[in-house]
């Protein structure tokens, strides 16, 4: 025991001596890349140009094998529930990285590692993925890689509200982001191969946004300025970051046109024949009306379906109300997180606090607890006609309830400080 507690204190202390010298080396600018603009790629032509940087990039690293295309083209690049960010000089895409929203489907990370000790059910998670910066442009001191994560982190914090950011990477880049930017181990194993990188080695991380400015005030608040993190992530603006284009609550806000679906699927890039018949499958899922099934061909979608982050209330029998976050809509169920899943098992009828919805119950049949905050609640489409509609796109729905609101009208007063 005696020689155990020893070897465990010695790591530590070998491991605090690196990521001292790592802190010791950095040296920020007060300001982005004269030149460069940060924003979505939200142009047909934009994502192409990251596909020809993250091929070339994951060549020559062995992330991924040559091929005849050029180009690397994954699903999550055109999810409604992903957003590309990139770097750009000129004309050029220079720098890139996405965010990947979670939803029902599972993130790249999740083929690796659980993150079940992290997944709550009033807290967002998104997958930090892709990120690579232009060979010409990997010098600058480090300038544009960190420029470009603030801007990832100032996206998915105000933008997109995450509360957690994981990601996967090899284990030598691993102390970049332990030491520099405190991200914590999703866990201390080492994937021997990460399919999704071609088997490269990987562990994982998460970065928890609601603890990051407490953290990083802590380890870099008297630091000195070109090496204080604290203040260029957390209280430096650059004018140089763009808003989102296209971003929303629910996670069919970044929708691509048909015309420019095909111009990934079938045109220079030639994704379709990338991907394998499961990952075109869950294209077909996010992408599941009339004007996309030429794209398709024999993929067959078997309902509508919409990710989202729609309050709810779900009535008891006993005619007392819980709330629900609904996060999938189908044509006869809906999937839901609530803090007392349990109470469901009394379920009568679920009401949507979105506008007119709010005035229209769907009768609840069955009631399936997934595990932790997640349930599964399963409804006759005939008799839920509001759900038709809003699946088929037939009205705009108004801004959705918030959390307050739902809380507000299911608890009494003395409850409400201890609901969420």
């Amino acid at each position: 025991m005696i020689n155990t507690n020893q070897h465990c204190a010695n790591h530590e202390a070998a491991r605090s001596r690196k990521f001292s010298i790592f802190r010791r080396r950095v040296k920020l600018q007060s300001s982005p890349p004269a030149g460069v603009i940060f924003k979505q790629a939200d142009t047909p032509e934009e994502l192409t140009q990251v596909c020809k940087l993250l091929y070339n990039s994951y060549t020559q690293v062995g992330y991924m094998k040559e091929d005849d295309t050029g180009y690397r083209f994954t699903p999550y690049y055109i999810l409604p529930s992903s957003y590309t960010l990139i770097a750009k000089q000129g004309d050029t895409v220079i720098a890139t990285t996405t965010v990947i929203v979670k939803s029902q489907e599972e993130l790249p990370v999740e083929q690796i590692f659980s993150l079940d000790h992290i997944a709550k059910w009033d807290r967002r998670i998104a997958e930090a993925s892709s990120l690579t910066v232009h060979p010409d442009y990997r010098s600058q001191e480090g300038s544009l890689i960190h420029a470009l994560l603030k801007y990832m982190f100032q996206v998915a914090r105000e933008d997109l509200g995450i509360h957690d950011l994981v990601m996967a990477c090899t284990p030598k880049h691993m102390d970049f982001y332990e030491a520099l930017l405190l991200f914590r181990r999703l866990s201390h194993e080492v994937i021997d191969a990460f399919d999704y990188v071609n088997g490269t080695t990987a562990t994982g991380a998460f970065l928890n946004f609601t603890e990051m400015h407490a953290d990083y005030q802590r380890v870099y608040g008297d630091t000195p300025e070109e090496r204080n993190l604290f203040k260029y992530y957390m209280e430096y603006e650059f004018d140089s970051f763009q808003k989102l284009s296209k971003v929303s609550t629910a996670y069919d806000g970044n929708r691509w046109s048909a015309k420019e679906l095909e111009h990934f699927l079938q045109g220079p890039i030639q994704g379709a024949a990338s991907l394998t018949p499961d990952e075109l499958k869950l294209l077909r899922r996010h992408y599941p009306t009339h004007e996309y099934d030429h794209l398709f061909g024999a993929q067959e979608v078997t309902s509508a379906l919409m990710d989202t982050d729609i309050a709810g209330l779900v009535r008891l029998r006993t005619n007392m109300e819980t709330p629900v976050v609904l996060r999938r809509i189908e044509t006869d169920r809906v999937h839901l997180t609530t803090p007392k899943p349990y109470e469901l098992l009394n379920a009568k009828e679920l009401r949507l606090l979105l506008g007119t919805y709010a005035r229209s119950p769907i009768k609840v049949q069955s009631i399936t607890l997934m595990g932790g905050p997640n349930a599964i609640v399963r409804f006759d489409p005939t008799s839920s006609p509001q759900v038709r509609e809003l699946l088929s796109n037939a009205t705009s729905p108004k801004p959705e309830a918030t959390l307050t609101d739902i809380f507000a009208e299911a608890f009494h007063p003395p409850e409400l400080a201890h609901a969420g």
